[in-house]
């Protein structure tokens, strides 16, 4: 069925008749939505007109190729005393200020000499500002109408809209870069199950997210580094992403170099670090030179560090594993098969009563012994997963877990670049 918003073709103009649509379902709105974008004075809501792709005085059919070969602003709050607000929005296109200069242009012929335009976009644009214009983000719009949405149900529906429309988009390849949204946590359960498509919108979400935490960056995270081209495996139950180091900035292969890597599937959301079948450095020589008791050491280390990690603790069911992957593909964009899987618990080196998980350091020994006796493409990491039931998960606080993660993780990283 089709949604009530979507009543044009052009991603821009469906995100600004949900504003609009949004605005007059609930006026109560009108006037706290102006102070929030610092537009003042401003008269009453109660005496304000809001349409869209007009200008005051000025009727078109409706029709999106007519109002774009006028040039006309893609929204309007006017009243019959000469104030009047024009809103431009953008999603991929570029806007300048000449652009802006010819809406106030247009108002002014109309009587609106003194109207303000502000623009909605993905990216707040450069060289756009000035007495009369400014610029605010999609994200942020949808930040504040998130918090009206308590309380106001056209505010819930439009938040939703966002949600869905911006899941679309990355389907579509039409968003590339940026975000509609902001991450507020993985809320998946039995009333809102995980689907891959709103896996894609939370997982990009996400990793702009981590692309800004300095604690990455010092890590070694390249905040500019690019993830996985395209996102694929619909009809699978996973999808993952991964965010390189500033040390793979040159290489002609990300699976040259660990990285970080993020996930979610129908049950967990992952963090981990992973050691690619191809890494550079020589690190099945380290292995072999240090010895099995070198690299149970090294689990060692890795299982205090991760006991050590605050934020870990607010999701102490969080499973802690060593996991040994074998795949072929039979081409280049279909799913891997596997040949062979193994995983361990971390704390199976020591045993940890409380959490019912018996020693058993000969499954450790097993994982060493493959990577070093290793015939194919066998890859190695180290992983955290974090169920949908965590109060922490579903939350913005999801954020600090995988850091906690990655960065209580850095001894496996410190070893495989050694000497690198």
């Amino acid at each position: 069925m089709r949604n009530l918003f979507d009543q044009y073709s052009q991603p821009e103009n469906k995100l600004t008749h949900a504003l609009a649509c949004t605005l007059s379902n609930d006026r109560r709105l009108i006037r706290p939505f102006l102070k929030w974008l610092k537009i003042g004075p401003h008269p009453p809501a109660a005496g304000l007109r809001l349409v869209e792709q007009q200008v005051p005085g000025l009727i078109v059919s409706g029709e999106e190729e007519e109002a774009e070969a006028k040039g006309l602003p893609d929204a309007c709050l006017f009243n019959e005393e000469g104030w009047a607000l024009l809103l431009e929005s953008k999603v991929q296109s570029a806007v300048s200020l000449g652009q802006l200069e010819r809406h106030l242009r247009t108002a002014a012929r109309h009587g609106y000499e003194d109207a303000r335009v502000v623009v909605i976009a993905i990216k707040c644009p450069n060289g756009v500002v000035s007495e009369r214009a400014q610029a605010v983000q999609w994200r942020q719009v949808y930040k504040w109408f998130r918090k009206c949405a308590k309380l106001s149900a056209p505010a819930a529906v439009f938040v939703d809209y966002m949600e869905v429309l911006e899941s679309q988009m990355i389907a579509d390849g039409y968003l590339k870069q940026g975000t509609l949204t902001m991450f507020d946590g993985l809320r998946f359960d039995r009333d809102s199950p995980y689907t891959h498509r709103e896996g894609k919108r939370l997982l990009q979400l996400l990793r702009g997210e981590f692309l800004q935490r300095k604690e990455l960056q010092a890590l070694g995270v390249d905040p500019s580094g690019e993830g996985r081209p395209a996102i694929t495996g619909r009809g699978s139950d996973a999808v993952w992403d991964f965010l390189p180091l500033a040390k793979a900035r040159n290489a002609t292969q990300f699976t040259a170099f660990p990285h970080l890597s993020l996930g979610m599937n129908t049950e967990v959301a992952n963090a981990a670090i992973t050691v690619p079948n191809g890494v550079k450095g020589g690190f099945r020589t380290k292995l072999k030179a240090g010895g099995v008791q070198a690299f149970r050491s090294l689990v060692l280390t890795l299982d205090a560090e991760l006991r050590r990690a605050k934020k870990l603790r607010a999701c102490w069911a969080a499973k802690r594993v060593l996991c040994v992957h074998q795949r072929h593909f039979p081409s280049q964009r279909s799913h891997g098969i596997t040949d062979g899987w193994l995983e361990v618990d971390v704390r199976a080196l020591r045993g940890c009563p409380r959490a019912g998980v018996r020693r058993q350091p000969e499954w450790i020994d097993a994982i060493y012994n493959l990577l070093i006796h290793k015939r194919s493409n066998i890859e190695f990491g180290v992983e955290v997963r974090f169920g949908y039931d965590c109060p922490a998960v579903r939350s913005r606080e999801v954020i600090d877990l995988f850091v906690d993660t990655w960065t209580a993780l850095k001894p496996l990283l410190d070893f495989v670049l050694s000497g690198g």
